[in-house]
């Protein structure tokens, strides 16, 4: 099938949210899958390609950048707020509900690690989703030793907190925002992000904020997932996970109600984008095709 893509924007809360959206053949109104990375991801990672599997299948796709991401609006660059990316995501679908080439009964979400995180909650709360897929999904038993070693590199909690006070202040003062560099060179990303070529690069810029590791409301949504039902969840897990730790996304995959689907690949946290992706995305285009698409999955 031909594939149409046309640049978006819609508003989040007042922030302008930038994105894309590609149509199947044909007049519609189409199935749609909302799509969104991780934890510093961009839309012009992995995203395309499910995106493109999405769409020979028929099923329209639209991939955005979080608030202070890529080509999004929103400020301190590069920080992740995490309760303003479920929000963007429940944006997101609102405007989907808008287009006329779009079947607002028949919308579907997908998200990657901490994408993956946002897709579980927003799926618990937001009844216009007809099924949601969830690929390593960012859920942590989080530790406060965890954190200040996932942003600092060091379990020295009271450092960290330290260093979050003295963030706060100084942004209270007008200062800028105290950055953590990003590492492209060593551990299990470093795989991923060598594959990348001028289009994933364009808007990566290698840091994050220190306030992006900051205690939230949204970081333990494990409580919600047992809400989902009886909206379809398929999650996709990786048996090496020590990001995300696959033990735990187990555990909570355990308390989910059917009907929902279990996928275990082989890989650590970045094998879905490398060695596995094929077997990922064939399984979230049968996925989205069973439940958006009833009609085609019905006859195949």
């Amino acid at each position: 099938m031909s594939q149409q893509q046309q640049d978006v924007e819609f508003l989040s809360g007042n922030i302008l949210i930038r994105g894309w959206l590609r149509l199947p053949a044909g007049s519609g109104p189409h199935p749609l899958v909302v799509l969104a990375h991780g934890m510093g991801g961009l839309k012009e990672w992995t995203i395309p390609d499910v995106a493109t599997a999405l769409v020979d299948a028929g099923i329209a796709a639209l991939a955005f950048d979080y608030r202070n991401y890529g080509d999004s609006e929103g400020t301190p660059r590069e920080e992740i707020d995490h309760c303003g990316q479920i929000e963007d995501f429940r944006s997101a679908i609102s405007f989907a509900t808008t287009l006329a080439e779009v079947d607002s009964e028949r919308i579907g979400i997908w998200g990657t690690s901490l994408g993956g995180r946002n897709v579980l909650a927003v799926a618990a709360m937001d009844r216009r989703v007809k099924c949601v897929l969830a690929q390593v999904p960012a859920l942590f038993k989080g530790t406060p030793e965890l954190r200040a070693m996932m942003a600092t590199g060091s379990p020295d909690v009271e450092a960290f907190n330290r260093l979050l006070a003295q963030d706060r202040r100084d942004r209270a003062l007008g200062k800028d925002p105290i950055y953590l560099p990003i590492d492209d060179q060593n551990g299990d990303h470093a795989a991923y992000w060598s594959t990348f070529g001028e289009a994933e690069r364009r808007n990566f810029n290698l840091r994050m904020t220190l306030r992006s590791f900051e205690p939230t409301p949204a970081d333990d949504i494990a409580g919600l997932v047992k809400t989902i039902s009886p909206t379809p969840l398929r999650m996709i897990l990786t048996d090496r996970d020590t990001m995300c730790n696959t033990n735990y996304q187990l555990e909570v995959y355990a308390t989910a109600l059917e009907p929902k689907s279990l996928m275990v690949l082989p890989g650590n946290h970045y094998g879905l984008y490398l060695e596995g992706k094929e077997a990922a995305i064939a399984a979230a285009r049968e996925w989205f095709v069973t439940h958006l698409k009833p009609e085609t999955a019905t006859a195949a």
